[in-house]
């Protein structure tokens, strides 16, 4: 069997596949909707990352090491938690709002804000519903 045949029948078995769970991702919306009217709180399907493993960097040039807010290639990095900041700000003054919403006004790539989101979500800082963040309710 060629690695054409072997990709041609994994496609087949993907596509067969989403065929096969698409009216459970049919049902989980539908019950997604449903429990959000009811105030239910919905657990985080996705598991929660454990630690990640980082590259060692090599001993050489530790005078690179030494910038602490500087990353290898010279780049400055943002101070820690301000993103999540101005993040959590502009969920409050706009409720409702989208990721990709938030990626543009903020003027960063949307990708780089869903990781943040999480964060605020884990600390009750944040509520999304579907595709909307809202201020977590205060009580």
């Amino acid at each position: 069997m060629s690695v054409l045949d072997q990709f041609r029948d994994a496609e087949k078995r993907v596509t067969q596949r989403l065929k096969e769970l698409e009216p459970a991702v049919a049902e989980y919306r539908e019950l997604e909707v449903v429990a959000q009217r009811l105030g239910i709180e919905i657990p985080s399907a996705t598991p929660a990352r454990t630690t990640r493993r980082r590259r060692r960097k090599s001993s050489a040039a530790p005078e690179k090491r030494t910038g602490a807010m500087r990353r290898a290639n010279g780049s400055r990095r943002s101070v820690p938690g301000r993103r999540e900041q101005l993040l959590l700000d502009l969920i409050r003054e706009r409720p409702g709002i989208t990721v990709a919403d938030a990626g543009k006004a903020m003027s960063v790539d949307p990708t780089g804000l869903y990781r943040v989101v999480n964060r605020l979500e884990q600390r009750g800082e944040v509520r999304k519903t579907g595709r909307e963040l809202h201020p977590a309710a205060t009580a």
